[in-house]
Parts: C-alpha cells; sequence; structure tokens
C-alpha cells in the first residue's frame, strides 16, 4: 500500500509534457510525424508564425503543405514537444546539457533564434574546466554567437585548468597555436605558456614535435625571467634542436635587462595590472610629484623625488606600459618616459614651433594635437588652453601628430582648421578622436557641438550635440561611451555628467558627481579597464572624502572607491598646506613581475615605516 502511495505521489510531482489544444474554433491542421513514426499536432498558422522554416514549408505549393503532414523523422517525439512548448509559449524547461544542445541542433535547422539562446544560457551554466573546449566547438558549429563569447572568456578564465583536460590534448596544431597566441589567456607566468607546448606535444611526441617550432614563437620570451631562459628553455631536447628557437632564446637572454624596447610585444592581459596614476602639486619646493593607486589592490604608494615631471609638462598618457611625460618649454618638445618593467627613464626632445595643445593615446598609439598659429600670426594665438584672444581673418592650421617608438620621431598625419574654437575636451577611442564643446572665441559663445575624426578614413563627422553647452570639460572612452564631466561653465563644477551612445548617436545626463569643497574644480575623468573613474582635483587636508569614485555603469551611480592617504604618502607633512591641486593623471597597465609593482608590494602602511621604503621608482 506505501509503494502504490509513494508511486502515485512521484507520478504527479512530475511535470506533464506539453501538447497543443484541439479547439472547435482552432482545430488541428498539420501533423509532424517524428522518430519511430510518432504523430504530434499542431497549428499551421502557429508553426509559421514561430519559425521562419515552418512558415516557408506550410504557406508554399508542396506537398507537406498541401498534405498537412511533416516528417520531421531526425527529432524525437521528446525533442519535438520541447520545440512546440517554446514556439506556443515561448519558454520550455531544459534541465540537462544533453537536452540543451538537442534543442539548438534543431533549433538551428527550424530556424528558431530565441530558442537558440534559451538553450544557450542553460549551457553557459553548465560550463566547466572538462567540457568547455566541446561546447566552444559545438556553439562555432551552430553558430551561437553569444554561447561563443561567454564561453571563449570562460576558456581564457580558467585556461591552466582547461589545458590539463583530454579535450585540450586531442586539439589540434591550429587550434593550440590560435590559443596560446591570445592576449587574453589565463596564465600566471609567461613561462606556462612554455609548459603547456611542452605537455600538448607529449601527448604524441613523434607527430607533435614536428610542429614545436611554430608553437613555440608564440611565447613572449621578452617576459620569460632570466633564470628560466637559461635553465629550463634554453636546455631542452627541442629548443635544441631547432637552430630557428635557439637563436629566439639567445636573443632574449641578451635583452634581458637591458633598454631593449620590449614593448613591441605585449604582454598577456593577465600578467597586468592596472594603476592610476596621479601628479599632485601645490604643497612641497617639488614641482609634482606623482602618486600611484592600484584599483585591484586598493592600495596608493609614492614615487620618489627624482620622479617628479618636468614644470611644464602639458599632459601625462600611457601607452605598451610606459608613462609618458610630455611637456614644452621654448621651442624644445620634450618627451619624458619611464620604463615600468625596467624602471628606467629616458628623455626625448625636439625642435616644434607649433604650440602643443594636447597630448592623448588610442589603439596604443600616442598622438599630439598642435597648432601652428604662434609662427604664422603671433598676436592671435587661436586654440590655446587659457586666457582671451585676439582674432583674425588667417586660416589657423591645427595639426594631429603621431609618435613612433621604434624611430623615436613625431609624424604629421592630419591637418585642419577649427577655426577659433578653443577650450575643446578631447577624447580618443578605438579609430575616433572626438573633439567635445568648446568656446567660439569670434562670438564669444560656449560650444554645444561634437565632432569627431576617424584616423583611419581621415574624414570628419559631426555627431550629435551635447545636452548643454560645456568648455573646459573633462572626459573619457569606458564601457564602449564616451563619457563627459564638468565645463558648463568655470564655477559649476561637476553639476551633471554627460555619456554618449554611438549605437544611437544620443548624448544622455547620466548620475551627478558628489559635493567636494572645492566644485569648481572639474574632475578629471579615466577609464581604466573599461570601468570609468574620477578623479578629484582638489583635494582637501582637512577633509578626507576626496579621492577617486567609481562609476556603477548598471546602476547609474558614483560610488567612493578610495581616500587618497596623505599622512601615509607624505609621512614629512604637508607643510601646514590645507589643499593639494591633482595636475594630471592617467591609466597605465604595468606588469605584475615588473621591478615597479615589486617594489610597491613592500609598501603596507607607510605611517609605520622609513619614508624610502614608500617611495618606488
Amino acid at each position: 500500500m506505501e509503494d502504490l502511495s509513494q508511486t502515485i505521489k512521484n507520478i504527479s510531482s512530475l511535470k506533464l509534457a506539453f501538447t497543443p489544444r484541439d479547439t472547435v474554433d482552432h482545430p488541428f491542421d498539420v501533423t509532424l510525424v517524428v522518430k519511430d513514426e510518432k504523430e504530434l499536432k499542431a497549428h499551421k498558422n502557429v508553426l509559421s508564425e514561430g519559425s521562419p522554416f515552418f512558415e516557408k514549408l506550410l504557406n508554399c505549393d508542396m506537398r507537406e503543405s498541401k498534405e498537412g503532414i511533416v516528417r520531421l523523422e531526425m527529432l524525437t517525439e521528446e525533442c519535438l514537444t520541447a520545440i512546440l512548448e517554446f514556439i506556443y509559449t515561448g519558454s520550455v524547461e531544459i534541465s540537462t546539457e544533453e537536452r540543451a544542445q538537442d534543442l539548438i541542433a534543431m533549433a538551428d535547422y527550424l530556424v528558431l533564434a530565441n530558442l537558440k539562446t534559451v538553450a544557450g544560457k542553460v549551457l553557459c551554466n553548465k560550463l566547466n574546466s572538462s567540457n568547455a573546449i566541446s561546447t566552444y566547438h559545438f556553439a562555432e558549429k551552430f553558430e551561437c554567437g553569444e554561447l561563443v563569447s561567454r564561453t571563449k572568456s570562460f576558456i581564457f578564465e580558467n585556461f591552466l585548468a582547461i589545458t590539463k583536460t583530454e579535450d585540450f590534448a586531442k586539439l589540434s596544431k591550429e587550434e593550440v597555436k590560435m590559443w596560446i597566441a591570445s592576449d587574453d589567456i589565463g596564465v600566471s607566468a609567461e613561462e606556462d605558456v612554455f609548459e603547456i607546448i611542452l605537455s600538448w606535444i607529449d601527448d604524441d611526441k613523434i607527430e607533435r614535435r614536428n610542429y614545436f617550432a611554430e608553437l613555440f614563437d608564440k611565447v613572449r620570451l621578452v617576459y620569460v625571467s632570466r633564470d628560466y631562459l637559461r635553465c629550463n628553455i634554453m636546455t631542452n631536447y627541442l629548443v635544441n634542436d631547432n637552430k630557428e628557437c635557439l637563436n629566439l632564446v639567445k636573443n632574449a637572454l641578451q635583452c634581458a635587462g637591458t633598454k631593449t624596447p620590449h614593448y613591441l610585444i605585449r604582454p598577456r592581459k593577465a600578467l597586468e595590472t592596472p594603476v592610476i596614476v596621479v601628479c599632485v602639486a601645490g604643497f612641497t619646493k617639488e614641482e609634482n610629484v606623482l602618486c600611484y593607486y592600484f584599483p585591484q589592490e586598493n592600495r596608493w604608494v609614492r614615487a620618489q623625488s627624482s620622479a617628479s615631471i618636468p614644470a611644464f609638462t602639458s599632459g601625462i598618457v600611457s601607452c605598451h606600459g610606459m608613462l609618458y611625460c610630455l611637456s614644452k618649454e621654448g621651442k624644445s618638445l620634450s618627451l619624458v618616459c619611464y620604463d615600468s618593467f625596467l624602471d628606467s627613464w629616458k628623455t626625448t626632445s625636439y625642435e616644434e614651433f607649433r604650440t602643443l595643445i594636447s597630448v592623448f593615446v588610442t589603439n596604443e598609439t600616442i598622438y599630439t594635437l598642435l597648432s601652428e598659429d604662434i609662427v604664422c600670426c603671433p598676436e592671435c594665438v587661436s586654440l590655446r588652453s587659457q586666457g582671451d584672444k585676439l582674432c583674425c581673418d588667417k586660416t589657423h592650421l591645427s595639426f594631429i601628430a603621431k609618435y613612433s617608438p621604434q624611430s623615436d620621431s613625431w609624424t604629421d598625419i592630419a591637418s585642419f582648421d577649427l577655426k577659433s574654437r578653443s577650450a575643446i575636451c578631447i577624447v580618443a577611442t578605438d579609430n575616433y578622436i572626438y573633439f567635445v564643446g568648446g568656446y567660439a572665441d569670434d562670438r564669444f559663445e560656449v560650444l554645444r557641438e561634437v565632432d569627431r575624426y576617424d584616423l583611419n578614413t581621415k574624414s570628419w563627422e559631426k555627431i550629435a550635440d551635447l545636452q548643454v553647452p560645456r568648455w573646459y570639460a573633462h572626459g573619457a572612452a569606458a564601457h564602449r561611451n564616451i563619457f563627459i564631466v564638468g565645463g558648463v561653465d568655470r564655477y559649476s563644477g561637476p553639476e551633471n555628467c554627460e555619456m554618449y551612445d554611438a549605437s544611437a548617436n544620443e548624448w544622455h545626463f547620466i548620475a551627478k558627481l558628489r559635493k567636494t569643497p572645492f566644485d569648481h574644480y572639474n574632475p578629471c575623468l579615466l577609464g581604466v579597464d573599461d570601468k570609468l573613474y574620477s578623479i578629484i582635483r582638489c583635494i582637501c587636508t582637512f577633509n578626507r572624502k576626496d579621492g577617486i569614485d567609481f562609476y556603477d555603469h548598471d546602476r547609474d551611480k558614483w560610488i567612493e572607491k578610495t581616500q587618497m592617504p596623505l599622512e601615509k604618502l607624505f609621512p614629512k607633512g604637508l607643510n601646514g598646506i590645507s589643499y593639494i591641486n591633482v595636475t594630471f593623471c592617467c591609466a597605465i597597465r604595468v606588469l605584475k613581475q615588473s621591478k615597479f609593482v615589486k617594489r610597491a608590494k613592500f609598501v603596507e602602511d607607510c605611517s609605520k615605516v622609513d619614508e624610502h621604503k614608500c617611495l618606488i621608482m
């Protein structure tokens, strides 16, 4: 009796299989025949509306349309029942990985894109190290875009664990090469890539040793330690058996510890950490002092006094793990460069008669905006960053110049006439340079207009106007959008912020920044790893609410990220100064194994150690 009641209970708990309803007003008019000659009834209009496959099949002069019978013998009854449930109701329960894959395969055949997406999300939730490679191949085969993207990200994040699976060992040479060539693989050191190659070859030494040189070429030897190069790579039999591989190792050993331009080869992203560089002034005899904030570690450190930047600096940018300070004094344009990997400084300069307006970076290339006005018309300085200006009828060209670290030289790539427009906010991202707002000196008007220059096509495009006029604003690129803050007028401060949605060509207001004692200082914006940060430009020594805020894009909210620990950064005191100014800031990605980071790791509590232990660089 107990067994019978338990059986009834189990049966009642099972979900009944979905079946379409046959009514007088809406009778069945099509029969679907599946594997084992099982038949399911349905409605032509519902199937046609839900699937382009059925719409084409059932509304043309074909036998299936005339007879009302469609044979789908590749489907099981269970699979077609689930598909019908999704077509009729818009939802379906998918409990297993196997069922999700079956539905994706059939949804691809029946052109049910939404069902592919739903089933793909189930596979995403079931990803693990053992099935990630097979899921990736499956997603590519059936063109599941979102599943491909998310599975690829999972493989990158868990790359070391996945390389130890059977699926990875069975990959072809081309596939292994594709993965290890990527910047995004999650490795703890570049040495891991070499070990991964050896492990894959060991699975079939006779055949695969012939591919070693081709795969070894993807190891970024410049980021491998000298000891590992000597003891593990140089002594490996596969390296010694190949002259080209051996030469690569010898060249890497010669470059180790030298000032060779290693930045010509990108490091893996997993081997880097982001750093926010803040240049402050106004409280010591030093002209400027560099301080560094590590967002991932939530930690500040200060550069030693010898690392202060030039007095006439017009901007700080970063590129390839290098920190560049650009300054103009007289006719000489100087580029002071700090290499975070080698922990070294260098300075280059050349004669430049044009006015330096701005310096910016996009696509890992440094650009400057220059004006020729001082040469062509000394009494009419167009596009200068501050002060009033007298206008004339002459054309004052501006130029975009590009810096080449290989040749240590600058090349003009574009010239154009911005007329009397000054105080422009410039934001560079991807192939575009955005010229946002500004001031029309000839008509004394703050501007809402925004233009962008395409570096690829060398063409201009006018995009949507700002919500409000802005000059001397600050901007940054993050979340695939452009953000602008401040600059409504010289005294309004961060009253409102705007975001440009490129897909809709629209500007929208976003959350306001918090109030500070010095609201008339427009904050700096920085995009760091596609996240947006705001840096307060005037920091009170008596009010520790000033520092760096983080923008939560999903909630449209600014969140206080960190306060600047002045006592720890300047343990000798602030000389009675009530506030300090942030003159410049930028974001840089540095190698975790660099001297820059290794020194910074010793700083835990600057207030408890000697000052020289607090300094890096």
